[in-house]
């Protein structure tokens, strides 16, 4: 990868340093502005790196390669799809959008990254704060919210797990050594409001995710045990709080307990968690069907729309809900284990890199956590913001060819 080592500032990258930090507002706007924010960052980093001095050989490592592999599969299995070349087209975009990661790490500096996640940071804070007074009936029905507090289906569940990530990047920036005191009290209040959003909003993803990623944060740091201890119980402790206080975290997940013990595998369903097992059902079927090469790119909604009764709650679904599944079903137990195998070593870098891995440690685990309840990486709603954050926190893990670096 590349770093600054004092050289101007080139056209590429004095851009990119003005449209990052708004690309980190943008990961809660509209499906059209993250579009727009992601295809402008990466192309302007593909620019950059391009003109390095090591060009393109700079994103080989053990984890591009996985990644290369998983989506040249993806790819190879359009061959025996029996999805029209529209819908497999559509499938190839998706998978190969995770390559901008490579390029975003590649081109964007530490400082810069360190700018662009506080600005995510304070996105996140304002969002939290919006819809606390949201919840409370103290905001007006504004249009402009259209995408966040208003939002519905996987725009909405985004919001969510994207203030849980907003919540836990600002209690790692506000825990620097580097920050002054009055920037730290700042990174904790903007902590506090993106909690207070997140247990006021009514999905569950995000008040799942935190917990997980303040974990992960605890255990990964180089501390004592002792001190491990003192933070996993913390965690545990605040975690077992918010589930005592709110009454909204504690019937979300009443109704989802609900829902999946009034399930039946035969009849209709028109549970949400309901509908969420019976695609997994089925999406293990199609998995068993062809264990080794899957159905093809682009396959689950044709073999999905054979198996549903035309015009019911479950006939419109587009995916499994689950992103592991939906690989497994379409590009076989292969391409499941190379997208397990990429996650993996960019979890294990991350974890190895200590306090500045941290951000990326959670980024990734945000993905690769939701890829559970969701198809992240196959709807641009999750894959867009994550990938964008994702790449730009990876830009922060030391690198051993650090004598590199884009031209700035």
């Amino acid at each position: 990868m590349f770093h600054n080592t004092g050289a101007p500032a080139s056209g590429p990258m004095r851009a990119l340093a003005w449209c990052l930090p708004v690309a980190a507002w943008l990961v809660y706007g509209p499906l059209g502005a993250k579009y727009a924010a992601w295809m402008l960052a990466t192309t302007l980093a593909g620019v950059a790196v391009h003109r390095s001095a090591r060009g393109w050989r700079g994103l080989l490592n053990p984890a591009s390669a996985l990644l290369l592999a998983f989506s040249g599969w993806m790819g190879m299995s359009a061959a025996w799809s029996p999805a029209d070349w529209t819908l497999i087209g559509t499938h190839a975009w998706m998978y190969a959008l995770p390559l901008s990661t490579l390029v975003i790490a590649a081109a964007c500096t530490p400082q810069l990254a360190m700018r662009t996640l506080a600005q995510f940071v304070w996105a996140s804070a304002a969002v939290g704060g919006l819809w606390f007074l949201h919840a409370r009936g103290l905001l007006p029905d504004w249009k402009v919210l259209g995408s966040t507090i208003n939002a519905s289906g996987n725009q909405r569940i985004a919001s969510s797990l994207l203030l849980a990530l907003g919540a836990g990047l600002a209690l790692w920036l506000s825990s620097g050594k580097q920050v002054t005191p009055i920037q730290r009290a700042a990174f904790a209040i903007a902590a506090v409001l993106a909690v207070a959003g997140l247990t006021a909003q009514d999905r569950r993803t995000g008040m799942v995710l935190l917990p997980l990623l303040l974990l992960a944060w605890a255990v990964s740091a180089p501390r004592s045990w002792v001190t491990k201890g003192v933070l996993v119980t913390a965690v545990v402790a605040a975690a077992a709080g918010a589930w005592l206080g709110s009454d909204t975290v504690r019937a979300r997940f009443a109704e989802g307990r609900a829902e999946l013990q009034a399930y039946t595998p035969e009849g209709a369903v028109a549970s949400s968690w309901g509908q969420r097992a019976r695609m997994l059902e089925q999406t293990v079927q199609m998995v068993q069907e062809q264990p080794l090469r899957g159905h093809g790119l682009g396959s689950w909604e044709v073999l999905w729309t054979e198996r549903m009764q035309p015009g019911t709650r479950l006939s419109g679904n587009t995916t499994p809900h689950n992103d592991y599944l939906l690989v497994a079903a379409q590009g076989g137990l292969s391409a499941a284990l190379l997208l397990l195998a990429w996650l993996l070593a960019l979890l294990v870098r991350a974890w190895r890199a200590g306090p500045m891995g941290v951000p990326a440690l959670m980024a990734w685990l945000t993905l690769a956590s939701i890829a559970l309840a969701n198809a992240a990486l196959r709807d641009a709603k999750f894959a867009l913001p994550l990938l964008l954050l994702a790449g730009v926190a990876s830009a922060l893990i030391p690198r051993s060819d650090s004598a590199s670096s884009v031209p700035r």
